[in-house]
């Protein structure tokens, strides 16, 4: 949680706690107990609601790097990788490559890679 979220938790948890101290001084303890009853309950429903809208914590990306791969040749209908490859859709990818070799395919269905492959 960054920026102006982080800011206005912190401000509204510090309202509710000094909202809390008033009311204690003010009102008898019985009366105390029940508006912390009342407030807690509140902060937490508001809470499930929204983790519920929000979706929870963002996912955080998969990094990925190759350096320095290689040469890679493939025949007659081969498929070779000797970087990365990542299928599926396990959300966000960061992913580099730097210094690949040369890569070479020869025939019908044949596939090489040397660097990064996302599917």
């Amino acid at each position: 949680m960054r920026g102006w979220k982080r800011t206005a938790l912190v401000v509204g948890s510090g309202a509710l706690i000094l909202a809390m101290v008033v009311v204690w001084t003010v009102v008898d303890l019985g009366t105390a107990d029940g508006v912390a009853s009342v407030v807690g309950a509140s902060a937490g429903v508001v809470g499930i609601g929204y983790a519920l809208i929000s979706g929870g914590a963002p996912q955080q990306p998969g990094t990925y790097e190759t350096t320095r791969t290689g040469r890679n040749t493939v025949r007659n209908g081969g498929q070779s990788n000797t970087g990365i490859k990542h299928t599926g859709s396990g959300g966000p990818v960061r992913a580099t490559a730097t210094d690949t070799g040369d890569v070479e395919a020869d025939g019908d269905g044949s596939g090489a890679n040397s660097g990064i492959q996302l599917d």
